[in-house]
């Protein structure tokens, strides 16, 4: 007896009702059953009724944004497959697809309007199964419940404003967090003391670490080579082993030593011990890159960098936040300014984080940063997510 077959089902959510009609005709030729809605208000409550296989979804719809309805969807662990759908810039279908993956939604693909028939169905096409002829789908077995609890590793892109010499063309920020049991995330400074507290900070370490250089070597396999940035608290550079447990590592996984970048807080430099600079020393002279993370404007790093064996500076940009007239500031952007100027005549390059909006993007290209990381860039994602955006010249 031959197994019984269903129709995928898709559903298109998009106000413009020519889009609607146009994926509706290239789906339906393709075997599937399309529901169509043009207010956002009416999709979550769709997709609970006929429950689709795949969700075409336009970012800007009236009744609910994409972000909305990506954020209530999660939470009610939708599983149907996502198409995400904008005029936006391309930057912004990545950030939005990035949210939606934290939310546990699976979201692979994406189309920049407007739009062409052949994209409509190639798009499609890549959620039929290939063994099927006349565009029909086995009846499947329920998946089975995904295990999401535990590490989980983000990488956030670098944006490069103005390269310098031997500097990395890619570069990309390691983001650590671990979901426990309660469903709750720690991540940032949260993840770290966590890690203090329960006695476990070096073996956490070694997991992130692990798992970004199995990612980075399967990187290098599709000619993708950034480098990648991972914080290391004190522990580290108060254990004189940790050059030669670092080199070990990288060298287990086949990959260049320069495509490592320890980032390390200005507070440890600052403290002047004896071990810190041993191990600073010992891990630029083994080929890695080292980065310090600075959250003010300098004034305490900038007469150590003589000395600082450091190839980048990573300045916390949140404190704009506290500064609503930080653009018209003479003196703040002066300061910004001067540490960017100082940095750059020794051969470091300076890198802006926790850029979020579009002053704070403007206001440190103003300054004369070398690049810049945050959400009004790219929120952290995944590395499937990650690879696509350099290969496909996505993010430059």
């Amino acid at each position: 007896m031959n197994a019984p077959t269903v129709k995928p089902t898709l559903l298109v959510a998009d106000d413009e009702i020519e889009i609607g009609e146009i994926f509706q005709a290239v789906a339906e030729d393709l075997g599937f059953d399309v529901t169509c809605v043009t207010q956002g208000s009416e999709v979550v409550d769709m997709i609970e009724r006929i429950k689709p296989d795949v969700v075409a979804l336009d970012l800007r719809m009236p009744g609910a944004d994409g972000v909305e309805i990506i954020r209530e969807l999660g939470s009610k662990k939708c599983r149907a497959s996502f198409i995400l759908m904008s005029g936006l810039d391309q930057r912004t279908l990545t950030s939005v697809q990035s949210l939606g993956r934290e939310a546990n939604l699976e979201i692979n693909n994406t189309m920049t309007k407007p739009m062409s028939v052949a994209d409509i169905e190639a798009t499609l096409s890549l959620y039929l199964t290939p063994k099927e002829e006349n565009h029909v789908i086995q009846a499947a077995k329920p998946e089975a419940p995904a295990f999401d609890y535990g590490l989980k590793i983000l990488y956030e892109p670098e944006f490069l404003f103005k390269a310098m010499e031997n500097s990395a063309k890619h570069r990309l920020q390691v983001c650590a967090q671990w979901r426990r049991d309660d469903g709750s995330i720690l991540a940032g400074l949260r993840f770290s003391n966590w890690g203090k507290e329960a006695g476990i900070s070096k073996g956490l370490a070694e997991m992130v670490l692990t798992e970004s250089l199995q990612t980075l070597h399967d990187w290098t396999t599709h000619n993708f080579s950034p480098e990648i940035a991972i914080h290391l608290d004190a522990d580290f550079l108060a254990d004189l082993s940790t050059p030669d447990v670092l080199s070990g590592m990288v060298d287990k996984f086949d990959v260049p030593r320069e495509l490592l970048a320890i980032e390390i807080d200005e507070s440890y430099v600052s403290n002047k011990k004896d071990s810190v600079n041993d191990v600073l020393t010992r891990l630029r002279i083994k080929g890695f890159r080292l980065s310090v993370f600075i959250q003010n404007e300098g004034e305490v790093i900038l007469p150590m960098l003589d000395s600082l064996p450091v190839d980048q500076i990573v300045v916390d940009m949140s404190s704009l936040a506290n500064k609503p007239n930080f653009l018209e500031d003479m003196e703040t952007e002066f300061l910004y300014s001067s540490l960017t100027s100082v940095a750059k005549n020794k051969g470091i390059t300076a890198c802006a984080t926790n850029v979020n909006t579009k002053d704070q993007f403007e206001f440190v290209q103003r300054c004369n940063f070398n690049s810049a990381r945050g959400t009004q860039i790219l929120s952290p994602g995944t590395a499937p997510t990650i690879l696509p955006l350099y290969t496909d010249g996505k993010f430059a």
